[in-house]
């Protein structure tokens, strides 16, 4: 039984670099007579170029491309003495030298084939430019998101264990409650860590009366009782200063 050619199957052969059987191709492209469609053949197309044939002592895998697999019932008992191969080219042209309807029918499949083949080549600048536009958008989101959790960050409170980056910790836990704040302060607002003194940026004068004001509001969310103990820090320091000199 003659298997019918469909557009799914020249879809398949026109973005393939596979070869077709022979013996499937003259049935399908309407053809009444194998040896009629093996003398077109011979007759204008070239061998090892717009066909090859395979010896019948010769493994398929010597042959310059894959085969485009059709299952193909036998005319004649017994395997053939040799095997022919078209390529898809080939197949196509066979079809227009036939003249029959089902040679018509597969060159308006094959030329849909094109066309469709055509309009995604154009399709593809646009394509690529909605993509890097989506990416263009999704990078945009990113720093926004970023820039979002950073400024969270700062608006959240430092919590009672977090010992900025750069500290060693044996001398983190030396330092009094209120040079830890202190340093902490530092950290969030100007980046600071030992050993970077210099990459620290002075505010301006005009910046400084509000960066005063935030540290009495910090200082202001600080329990009672660690207040006492600053009050008696610098009582303490102020005396030693004062006996010193």
């Amino acid at each position: 039984m003659k298997q019918e050619f469909t557009l799914e199957l020249a879809q398949q052969l026109h973005d393939s670099n596979q070869i077709v059987d022979f013996e499937w191709a003259w049935q399908v492209l309407g053809y009444s007579r194998k040896d009629s469609a093996k003398r077109t053949l011979v007759s204008y197309f070239e061998r090892d170029l717009d066909y090859f044939v395979q010896p019948p002592e010769e493994s398929p895998e010597a042959l310059p491309h894959d085969i485009f697999h059709i299952e193909v019932e036998n005319s004649k008992l017994g395997r053939p003495a040799e095997k022919i191969y078209l390529t898809v080219e080939c197949f196509k042209e066979m079809g227009m030298l036939a003249k029959s309807e089902e040679g018509k029918q597969i060159r308006k499949y094959f030329l849909t084939c094109e066309a469709i083949a055509k309009q995604s080549v154009k399709a593809i600048p646009q394509l690529l430019e909605k993509f890097e536009q989506q990416n263009r958008v999704i990078e945009e989101q990113g720093r926004a998101i970023a820039e979002l959790q950073s400024q969270i960050q700062n608006l959240l409170p430092i919590s009672s264990d977090f010992m900025p980056p750069g500290w060693d910790a044996d001398v983190w836990e030396k330092l009094p409650p209120q040079d830890k704040r202190h340093f902490k302060y530092l950290y969030r607002s100007r980046g600071f860590c030992p050993g970077n003194e210099a990459k620290v940026k002075l505010l301006p004068d005009a910046n400084r009366a509000s960066q005063r004001a935030e540290i009495e509001h910090l200082m202001n969310d600080v329990p009672e009782e660690e207040k006492q103990l600053i009050e008696t820090a610098k009582r303490f320091a102020l005396q030693r200063f004062c006996a010193e000199t």
